[in-house]
């Protein structure tokens, strides 16, 4: 098949990212393959690769991209009236990209190419494309059919990576979705959607044509995070310098592990300053760069040794080792590890490195040659684990690993919150930690053992967490390891079915009355749960109200403030159980609405109990309705492409997205206690199913070395998790102000957030 590439920067980012891409394409792309540059600004540089499969274009010379900036050059993602960037909210950005697909698309048509593939300009090829791996990638679907369009899909409720995307040009059905892509910015309609990105857009529309017959291929269906193109066709021979990848001092900076078991990996090897690094599994290199990284923190000189199969990897193997990702080739990760090399060069910072190729069971027999290791530098002072997981295997790489002063070993397997836990057999390093080296032992002059315990849940039930072995006496203590966030797995309450009726009886009683995207603002959204310490604060709450806050309240405060004369600006309301039901707290969830106050706006979701709205509308309340993210409203195909707002599994997280969606920045929390007051004089109460009622639970507290315990709910502890899960995310756009006792507010005090400028006073994510 005959392809062309297209791809747009801006000129002012030449020597950022534009040259080597430019340059990697010439030398690693067949000649018969064309690529259309489409720059954004004139003249080009003196320098620029000239080749006769290259051609290049002024994007600014695009009428209706001109107008369209025109028209909405405020909405440049600096909307919000302090000035902070919202990466989402930049219309104008955007818009280069959809307007130089849709130029390219009729010019390679015309061409006669079959196929026009982006490519985002911070990409780099370091290994060579053929027709073949082209053509493999691009033949028909599952289902036997050419596809009209191909993408980089990921989970979680993460947009499509919009690094790289295929049209198969002779298709009409394409050429209608290329129109619609690019109508969306010319006729404004953009500027309706809570997302102004590309990739926010494609995927409204190609959901929207794939229920009309567009046949698509998701090239990466698997995907978890964020980094869909390292698993794609390509991820052996391009390298997407993803965000601020292209603006770091080292180009091939590790993915960011902030919150993950491997960003301790990198806090261990910071904390002991080690520098001779071997990593027993290398996969794609990514954790190796991550590890080389925080080994420059305190060396000029590091060595990294990598070990694993490669291309030698094969199905039986991948069975009995129970590996189920992807192989990446040797070649890819030398090509990666030699332009990291060369990066650090440039800082005077020197990086070697040696990889094996084949089983570690063999390789690693080269610790035993003490004049080989010395040939090749290998004298590795800091060694991670995490190759077959076999346990013939496990133990094989730690009986060769044992005296390396610091040892880290993956896949430690803890039960979740729900019990579950992978099968015996996977349980090879579980074994090797308990029976054989005899379990946790942080005193011991000889050997220091001990668990990081992490939050990553394992597919099919567990948790996977490291062991870290200290051998050497005179290295100092360990370091603190951040406490493991809490984890409850939440669950709709109600059956699927019964959600989606409520959502369709409901849509009738809210009658296009929908909750609206908004700029941002500089109002103050007061929110209220109904924990015990609300009570305590109510004129603190009253006077933020009397200075201009808006309150919102949850079923279970609303009596309560009102009662107390303070009335809610807003009540949000998720509740899908029965309104006749009892709640949690042991009240008849309609009597917690029994008196509706005509000045405040009932905020219910689309998936809450029927009878709860008709109810507030038979009161004459105001009734404003919204889409709370869960899987049951993600199966309606009348709601594919709507705004759904996340946040947690109860009303009042959910109360923190909602007022975030309407424009709030800034936060004061009321009454999120998640725990009881002391010990519940129930203590020992079980629920309708004879499970325990209270959890007792502690949070450590880093600073002062102290354990604070709570008892608390599933639900409620479902709760906290959802907001310590708000302090994980980064670059989090909002100010946050809690108030109270209990589980949240200790967290808040114990997590770095705290000390975090405020929002409104910087500038964020420029």
């Amino acid at each position: 098949m005959k392809y062309t590439i297209v791809t747009s920067f801006p000129i002012s980012n030449w020597e950022i990212y534009g040259e080597k891409f430019l340059k990697s394409f010439i030398e690693y792309w067949p000649t018969d393959i064309n690529l259309l540059v489409y720059c954004d600004g004139y003249p080009l540089p003196d320098d620029v690769p000239k080749a006769k499969n290259i051609e290049y274009f002024d994007l600014l010379e695009n009428d209706d991209l001109l107008e369209f900036k025109e028209r909405n050059k405020q909405f440049n993602g600096k909307q919000n009236p302090n000035g902070a960037y919202n990466f989402y909210e930049d219309a104008i950005k955007f818009s280069h990209k959809v307007y130089a697909q849709h130029m390219a698309f009729y010019k390679a048509k015309e061409a006669g190419s079959d196929w026009l593939l982006w490519l985002d300009a911070d990409s780099v090829t370091y290994d060579y494309i053929t027709h073949e791996l082209l053509d493999e990638a691009h033949k028909v679907n599952e289902d036997g059919e050419l596809p009209d369009v191909t993408f980089l899909g990921r989970k979680n409720a993460y947009a499509t990576c919009s690094s790289y995307i295929g049209y198969a040009l002779q298709s009409e059905v394409t050429q209608v979705f290329i129109e619609d892509y690019v109508n969306y910015y010319t006729s404004d309609e953009v500027l309706a959607l809570r997302s102004y990105a590309d990739n926010f857009v494609f995927d409204r529309l190609r959901t929207l044509h794939e229920v009309h017959g567009m046949i698509t291929k998701d090239f990466t269906p698997d995907c978890e995070d964020l980094d869909a193109f390292d698993i794609s066709p390509f991820g052996n021979h391009i390298v997407h310098l993803k965000g601020n990848k292209k603006y770091a001092g080292t180009s091939f900076i590790g993915k960011n592990t902030e919150g993950t078991r491997y960003y301790d990996i990198c806090r261990v090897i910071e904390h002991y300053e080690r520098k001779n690094l071997l990593e027993v599994g290398t996969w794609n290199g990514e954790t190796a760069s991550s590890m080389i990284q925080s080994a420059f923190n305190s060396s000029d000189e590091v060595h990294y040794t990598g070990v694993d199969l490669f291309e030698e990897a094969t199905k039986a193997n991948d069975e009995k080792e129970f590996n189920v990702k992807k192989h990446f080739t040797k070649r890819s990760v030398e090509l990666k590890l030699t332009a990291l090399a060369e990066e650090y060069a440039k800082l005077n910072k020197k990086l070697t490195f040696y990889l094996m190729q084949g089983d570690s069971k063999e390789k690693l027999k080269i610790l035993k040659d003490t004049a080989l290791c010395k040939t090749y530098n290998i004298q590795p002072d800091f060694v991670f684990i995490d190759g077959g997981h076999s346990r013939e295997t496990v133990t094989s790489d730690y009986e060769y690993c044992k005296n390396i002063p610091v040892i880290i070993m993956d896949d430690y397997y803890t039960e979740d919150p729900d019990g579950g836990l992978p099968s015996e057999e996977f349980l090879g390093v579980n074994k090797l930690f308990t029976d054989i080296l005899g379990g946790t032992d942080r005193t011991s002059k000889k050997q220091r053992r001990l668990i990081i315990a992490s939050s990553d849940p394992v597919k099919g039930g567990g948790i996977v967490n490291l062991v870290m072995i200290v051998n050497d006496p005179k290295l100092g203590p360990v370091p603190e390891f951040h406490r493991v966030p809490i984890q409850v797995k939440p669950r709709d309450c109600v059956p699927p079915d019964n959600i989606q009726d409520n959502v369709e009886a409901n849509m009738k009683i809210f009658d296009g009355k929908m909750v609206d995207r908004y700029h941002w603002h500089d109002g103050e959204a007061i929110i209220v749960s109904a924990g015990p310490s609300m009570v305590d604060d109510i004129e603190k709450i009253r006077e933020l109200q009397n200075k201009g806050g808006k309150v919102i309240c949850v079923k279970h405060s609303h009596n309560i403030l009102i009662e107390n004369d303070i009335i809610p600006w807003g009540c949000v309301i998720l509740d899908p159980r029965p309104f006749e039901g009892t709640s949690t707290h042991g009240i008849v969830r309609k009597e917690l609405l029994k008196k509706p106050h005509p000045d405040t706006k009932y905020f219910i979701a689309s998936m809450t109990n029927i009878e709860v709205t008709k109810y507030l509308h038979k009161k004459k309340a105001k009734i404003i309705g919204w889409h709370a993210y869960t899987g049951a409203l993600l199966e309606l195909q009348d709601l594919q492409g709507e705004q759904l707002i996340t946040g947690g599994t109860c009303s009042a997280m959910r109360s923190v997205g909602l007022m975030h969606t309407l424009g709030f920045r800034s936060f004061h929390i009321f009454g999120m206690d998640c725990a009881a007051d002391g010990t519940p004089e129930d203590v020992d109460a079980t629920d309708l199913y004879g499970k325990q009622k209270w959890i007792k639970t502690g949070i450590m507290d880093e600073d002062t070395n102290s354990e604070h315990v709570f008892y608390t709910t599933g639900e409620l502890l479902a709760l906290a998790q959802d907001f310590e899960h708000l302090l994980e995310k980064e670059g989090v756009d909002m100010d946050l102000y809690i108030y109270g006792r209990g589980m949240v507010p200790t967290i808040f005090k114990t997590s770095k957030y705290k000390n975090l400028p405020t929002f409104g006073g910087s500038p964020y994510n420029e």
